[in-house]
């Protein structure tokens, strides 16, 4: 498995207020973990509650795995589900306690891969796409206002990058005591690629492009550093996060 990750603040915004983790070592056969939040808040305090959000994230399950020899693909789907609610808890809680953190949430998409198992967690409108045979496929759902009017018809898809509220999330880690989170699992191949991006990327660059630029490209870091320099030429109008990862489900530590 290898795995790189490239955060830019982009062209317009004064604060980064994404947050990513790569872990960096791998072994087959145990799990594989990858994080990528948005922040949103005043006061830079969505670069608080990005942060958080992954640290929480990150430790809980870090914790839960050093004994996981026994699970089963839905005790990992729970773990991740227990994860995103102990750091809803925490983010939610300093909100509450501190004025300046009031308000404050973030997207998190998470990545846990277990042999060919991806086993993905999703809150908000950052995203998870999967690169198969040459084929792109966004694996998550937008928890956007955007994508509540795409469903209902209002809208039609093409319209949704031009719309005045495309960036208005109706569902976030940290802004309510109750959180639902998505979760799901489906199966990887080796040379599949796995993309999560905060909508910095997704706003900038249609899916046809995303997926152009992997298949041109191929080398892991060189496709995320390509990718954000797309972005930004197309306007960089956010803060731009992209981890890519590249499946190799066999062989020994691979260093991100």
């Amino acid at each position: 498995m290898r795995s790189y990750g490239v955060s830019h603040i982009g062209l317009v915004r004064k604060v980064n207020e994404d947050f990513f983790y790569c872990q960096e070592n791998y072994e087959y056969g145990k799990p594989y973990l990858c994080i990528v939040a948005d922040g949103m808040g005043g006061h830079n305090a969505g670069e608080i509650a990005s942060k958080m959000a992954v640290s929480e994230v990150r430790n809980f399950m870090e914790k839960a795995l050093q004994d996981c020899s026994h699970y089963k693909t839905e005790d990992y789907k729970n773990l991740v589900r227990d994860a995103f609610l102990y750091a809803n808890e925490s983010v939610y809680n300093l909100s509450k306690e501190n004025i300046a953190c009031s308000g404050m949430g973030t997207t998190l998409t998470l990545a846990l891969i277990i042999g060919n198992s991806l086993i993905i967690g999703h809150v908000g409108d950052s995203r998870m796409y999967l690169i198969k045979n040459d084929k792109i496929s966004k694996v998550t759902e937008d928890h956007s206002y955007v994508a509540e009017l795409i469903k209902n018809g209002t809208i039609k898809p093409e319209e949704a990058s031009h719309h005045p509220q495309k960036n208005l999330i109706t569902r976030a880690l940290g802004t309510s005591r109750d959180l639902e989170v998505d979760i799901k699992d489906i199966t990887v191949s080796n040379g599949d690629f796995i993309l999560i991006c905060t909508d910095g990327l997704s706003n900038m660059l249609s899916d046809d492009e995303i997926l152009e630029t992997i298949i041109s490209v191929k080398e892991y870091k060189t496709v995320c550093n390509e990718l954000i320099k797309r972005a930004n030429i197309n306007g960089g109008l956010d803060n731009i996060t992209v981890v890519v990862i590249e499946v190799e489900l066999g062989g020994d530590n691979i260093d991100r």
